[in-house]
This record gives C-alpha cells, structure tokens and sequence, in this order.
C-alpha cells in the first residue's frame, strides 16, 4: 500500500467522530431524501424541483465551525444522491445546484470552508442514478458517466476520500459491473492518498479502505443493511441518523437524546469504529435547532472527554452491561453509564495498573488489584449521567 494512502488511513482512524450530510433537491418536499422513489414521483414533476430550489440561508463556514464545535474532525456529504441532482458544478450534466436559481456551487464552498478549519471533506457520490437514461438501457454509457463523475470530483475538489452508495442495486459480480478496481486505479492516480469507502453491503474490495455500517453497530446488522462481519484490514464507520431520516423529514421528530448519541460514539470507539452523525439541511440552507443543540452538548462532553475516544483504539473488553472500553498504549479508558447493584466494576486485568482516576474531575476512584482482577468501587450517582469516564494508568 502507497505510504501517502497509509498515513491518511491512520489519521482517519484517529478522528473518530464525523458529520454526514444528506442535502438536494429532495429538502423541498420535506419527506426524505427517498421521497421520489417511495412516492412514485415522476420525473416529468420531480426534475423542475431543481427550478425552485434556492438555499439562501446556506453559509459553508456556519456548518464547518458548527462541526468543529460538535468535535466531529471531518464531513461526508452528498455531491449526488440517488435521485441523480448534483450538487456541485459537474461539467457532464445540466441537472445540478449551478443552474438552480442558487446558482452557487456548494461543494466548492464547503470545499474552502473545511480547509481553512482543519476539517477532513470526504463526498458520497451514488452509481445509482433514477433519473439517467442510460441507466437502464445502456450500462457502457452509463458507466462511462458516473466513473467521469467521481473522477470530476477528485480533479475538481481534491477531497479526502470518496464514499459510494447504490452499488447493492446491482450485487451481482459487484467489481466486474460496476468496473470498481478500474475506476480506484484512476482515482489513485490523481490522488495516490484519497480514501476510499463503498456501502455495496459485501466484503471490501483491496482497494477500499472504508467499510460501512448503517444504524447500528459494526458487526450487529445480521440482517438488512450490512450483515458483512467488520474486516480485519478496514477503517469500520458506523452512519447513523439523530432521528430517523436521512434528508430532511420535517415530521419526523424522534430525535436521539444526547445522552444517547454519547453513549453511541464511545459504543463505536470501543467496536474501534468511527461515528459519522448524520444532518438532513432544511432547503433554505440551515440545520435543524434539534440537530445543532445536540450536536453542541456532544461537543461540550468531547472538550473534557476527547482523549478517551480520538486516537484511541477498541476491542478492549467483550461487551459489558456497564458500558465500553478504549485504550492508548499506556491508558485504558472505562466509559461507565450503568453502574452495577453491587457498585463495583471487575475488570479483567493481567496489566499492573499504576492509577485510577476519573478524566473528568481527575478524583481517584478506590480499587483493589488482584492478579488478573480489577476491582473498582463506584459511588452511588456517577458524576456524569451521560458517559463518565475512568482512565487506568497501566
């Protein structure tokens, strides 16, 4: 594997904690990003939605500060969804955010904001496409069109990866029909250290280094989603919703509580996974106050708690009733949010532990050590409810 491809892995790992962002012209209807699809919308009544659509709320530095104040240390967003709208200037179709009344070129925008902040940008691009012609009568020209597409983006924004979905449309013979280790050749050429992730729902191809899990933990969609066990040699990402819906669903309002969405990040850093948080932008180009709040308070929890899920590593313990586990070569961090009846935690330990400690408010928590248990005892409120964490010096 190239060096450069290598150390952007790394680093990837390193941050842990992301935002996705599921915007098009699908925000009008306020029903979801799937809305064409499920509602049978023609595109004789879709495609002239892209005649309205006018974001001019839209600001690139709000979203990228709002995620650097959420912790999150990159950003995926849609460059083109499913239903086939680009939301960048593509030179390869008229269907796209420049020839709406916005006439702005999002990705460019968002482009500039996150390198100026220090914030990774990866684009979702989707080889399904509903509205192409081509993409049920001609394959060749088709496949044509959509490598061109991705390989648009590469030239055009220089992201730090690409991340595919809608390849599980055609499961069959993934790599020859969709041409994939083709088009990452050409992609690696461009850029040799460019990311590279795909949601097909099947074991990763060597080329890919970004192995997806949707709504759930990684390796507990048995079925449905991604039922592909997590592969040794891959970056694990867990996307999930705060509600349930990916583009904005103006009557969804079963938003996760904050308390959960913590317990969820530390969940997927001790899977050793990555969290990307998902944000569906209102048309007018904001984000939901739901959404912003939320995101803001697992900031706050990050700017105490950060050392215990950037950089660290998981698969520390089997799952516990009483919360997940993270380590660094030196420290192993206890992430706690149910305490057990008896008010003590035993954990397994061969390691002499040198302190115990809470990372919060650096108190020492009492323990006894044994040969190959470590006992700690818990008091009876944890000093924070959400997700309090101890640090094992070892």
């Amino acid at each position: 594997m190239d060096k450069r491809r290598q150390r952007a892995r790394e680093k990837f790992r390193k941050m842990r904690f992301g935002m996705f962002i599921h915007w098009g012209i699908y925000s009008l209807l306020e029903r979801g990003e799937w809305v064409m699809f499920h509602e049978k919308i023609p595109l004789s009544e879709y495609k002239p939605l892209m005649e309205r659509f006018n974001p001019y709320l839209f600001n690139a530095d709000q979203w990228v500060q709002l995620a650097k104040r959420a912790g999150m240390r990159y950003i995926t967003i849609t460059a083109k969804h499913h239903d086939g709208f680009c939301m960048y200037d593509s030179d390869l179709t008229d269907y796209k955010i420049t020839n709406t009344p916005f006439k702005r070129d999002v990705m460019r925008e968002l482009t500039d904001a996150c390198r100026k902040t220090g914030i990774a940008l990866l684009f979702y691009y989707s080889p399904l496409d509903w509205q192409h012609p081509a993409y049920k009568s001609d394959w060749e020209t088709y496949t044509r069109y959509w490598h061109g597409q991705v390989i648009e983006l590469v030239k055009k924004y220089r992201p730090y990866g690409i991340w595919l979905d809608g390849c599980w449309d055609k499961p069959e013979k993934l790599d020859e029909t969709w041409k994939l280790t083709e088009l990452y050749k050409s992609l690696r050429e461009i850029q040799p250290d460019l990311l590279i992730g795909n949601n097909h729902h099947q074991e990763p191809l060597p080329d890919e280094d970004i192995q997806t899990y949707e709504q759930d933990l990684p390796g507990e969609n048995t079925v449905g989603f991604n039922p592909i066990p997590p592969a040794d040699n891959a970056l694990i990402e867990t996307c999930m919703t705060i509600n349930n819906s990916w583009g904005y669903n103006a009557r969804d309002t079963h938003h996760k509580s904050t308390t959960q969405l913590i317990r969820i990040l530390a969940l997927c850093a001790g899977r050793d996974a990555n969290l990307l948080l998902n944000v569906g932008p209102k048309p007018d180009g904001t984000i939901q106050k739901e959404h912003q709040d939320r995101l803001l308070e697992m900031g706050e929890w990050l700017r105490i708690n950060g050392e215990a899920i950037y950089a660290t590593r998981g698969k520390v313990f089997s799952a516990s009733e009483w919360g997940t586990a993270t380590r660094t070569p030196k420290r192993i961090y206890l992430h706690v949010w149910n305490i057990p009846h008896e008010k003590q935690l035993n954990i397994p330990m061969p390691l002499k532990v040198r302190s115990v400690r809470w990372l919060a408010t650096k108190k020492p928590v009492p323990h006894q050590q044994s040969e190959n248990m470590l006992t700690l005892s818990l008091p009876e409120q944890l000093p924070d409810v959400r997700n309090s964490v101890i640090i094992l010096e070892v």
